[in-house]
């Protein structure tokens, strides 16, 4: 719709509009703004301010006598200006996305105060710090490297103050404008300046060779040393990051790709169990099955795929908890019977929050938290230098501690491994003299049976040594005749002079060992009950 001459004057005399008085406006056709879409090109600073120091000096005109006179000054207000330097540029942010100028396109008190709102943040996140791209790792496969740089591209803003996924967008040619969004600059599709821009903005523009080798250099730096560099290869004379961004869509991740990833993703939903038994917590496993089924949706963006709805979820989520616990078991079955259209049954995070309470390797790693583990009770000690606490620090907390303190640390540590067992807290000390006084009752324990164990090894070969003598003695034929025989009592040699001696000697290597056992099991009697 082209705008009519009164509606071209209505934009720049009137209150509401530009504000300008009708003198200032015939002036401005002087300078070349005759109609709305003259702006275009006046949308920098410095060409209103020429226009501004040019109504301040306006050249001479003839008088009707045919001389040269000074004319007045024209004036234009601080707001007039204001709102027509945010005119300018939003008449060529409409010429860059293909819309024809219409007057609800240029109407101030709604349109072009919401441009205004937008375009601001857009030049702050120009003028700011550059974003860093994202980069591939073991964790970043290349189809989270292209999602996640797609989403990077929409904030990373080029050099026609335009977000770069304009470059790397599906389809070049730009399409009929669909109708502006009632008091706003951009249609309901898009939602936004910045997505309309990414949509529509040419690529044939001066500025898109340069946007184009940004998205170059950063896909270069992602790739680089990996092996999808070789992908890209072909576009780096040109520093083309379009081409070598769809290259890398193209080969690796493809509907074979996509296709793989629905299998895993259903096998997940499918098949995979909890049951409590390992470290993994409920909490933990509800997050692995809504991130199986987020990258399912993923999936089915790009390939066909049958993605759960709401009530499937649950019944797998259900199905694949095979707990003993309880309090599982307790809270699976409410979910099963509240089964009205807004119940459990049918809402996946309803049934998730409901179960999280109940978690049990969750609880019961809360019984027992880790101060417990790496102390033995007592304060912790303090480096006096930094205050840094002498304990035991996860990899986190570590890289938290300065140089100083982690000088520190090592410098208590060592000096308490020279000292040995130097726990001065309350608690430590008695810990320590325990330790000691148990070993050394054990140790002597140990002794004293040692040597109960000999004795009553020497009374027994004393006891066989002697019946061994008598039992030859007879075999020869004379008991009556002394026999020279070595005793095992003492290592001496010894005289058997007649059977008595014999008898005494077996009666008192025989009472010697009955004192030795009897002596044992009254030291073991309170271990192992009475004796028979």
């Amino acid at each position: 719709m082209v705008l009519t001459a009164g509606q071209t004057t209505a934009f720049f005399t009137d209150a509401n509009q530009m504000g300008l008085t009708a003198r200032t406006r015939g002036y401005l056709q002087t300078e070349g703004i005759s109609m709305i879409e003259d702006l275009l090109e006046f949308s920098s600073k410095d060409s209103w301010t020429q226009i501004v120091e040019n109504c301040k000096r306006p050249p001479q005109v003839t008088d009707a006598a045919g001389n040269l006179v000074n004319q007045a000054a024209f004036h234009i207000g601080a707001k007039s200006l204001h709102r027509l330097q945010v005119a300018a540029i939003a008449v060529e942010y409409y010429a860059a996305t293909d819309r024809t100028i219409t007057p609800q396109a240029m109407q101030w008190d709604t349109t072009l105060k919401n441009f205004e709102v937008q375009w601001k943040a857009i030049k702050a996140a120009k003028d700011g710090d550059t974003p860093e791209a994202p980069k591939m790792s073991k964790t970043v496969g290349i189809v989270k490297w292209l999602e996640a740089y797609e989403n990077y591209s929409k904030n990373r803003i080029g050099d026609r103050y335009a977000p770069l996924a304009y470059v790397i967008r599906e389809n070049v040619a730009v399409p009929a404008a669909p109708t502006l969004q009632a008091g706003q600059p951009h249609s309901e599709m898009h939602g936004s300046v910045k997505e309309e821009m990414i949509a529509r903005l040419s690529h044939t523009h001066g500025l898109f060779r340069d946007d184009n080798a940004s998205v170059f250099d950063d896909i270069e730096v992602a790739t680089r040393g990996t092996k999808f560099a070789p992908t890209i290869a072909p576009f780096k004379r040109t520093r083309n990051g379009r081409g070598a961004f769809l290259a890398l869509k193209k080969q690796h991740a493809g509907a074979a790709m996509w296709d793989k990833e629905v299998r895993e993703c259903q096998d997940f939903l499918l098949n995979r169990k909890w049951t409590g038994g390992t470290n993994l917590t409920l909490d933990r496993f509800l997050s692995q099955h809504r991130a199986a089924y987020v990258s399912l949706q993923r999936c089915a963006e790009n390939v066909q795929a049958e993605v759960p709805n709401e009530r499937t979820r649950v019944k797998y989520l259900i199905d694949n908890i095979q707990s003993s616990d309880s309090d599982v078991k307790a809270a699976l079955a409410a979910i099963k019977l509240d089964d009205n259209p807004t119940g459990m049954r049918n809402d996946f995070e309803a049934a998730v929050a409901f179960l999280l309470p109940v978690d049990p390797v969750k609880n019961k790693q809360k019984k027992r938290p880790s101060a417990e583990i790496s102390a033995t009770g007592g304060k912790t000690s303090k480096g006096p230098k930094t205050g840094v606490e002498l304990r035991y620090y996860t990899p986190k907390e570590f890289a938290k501690l300065s140089p100083d303190m982690i000088t520190e640390l090592k410098e208590l540590r060592s000096a308490k491994k020279g000292k040995g067992n130097n726990d001065k807290s309350p608690g430590g000390k008695k810990t320590a003299k325990f330790r000691q006084s148990l070993v050394k009752a054990c140790l002597k324990e140990l002794r004293e049976e040692e040597e109960q164990k000999q004795e009553e090894k020497s009374a027994i070969e004393a006891i066989s040594g002697i019946l061994k003598l008598r039992s030859s003695a007879v075999a020869g034929g004379d008991t009556k005749n002394p026999a020279q025989a070595q005793s095992p009592i003492g290592k001496k040699r010894v005289t058997i002079k007649d059977e008595h001696a014999d008898d005494e000697q077996v009666e008192v290597a025989a009472t010697k060992l009955f004192q030795l056992m009897n002596s044992r099991g009254g030291r073991h009697g309170d271990k192992g009950g009475k004796g028979n």
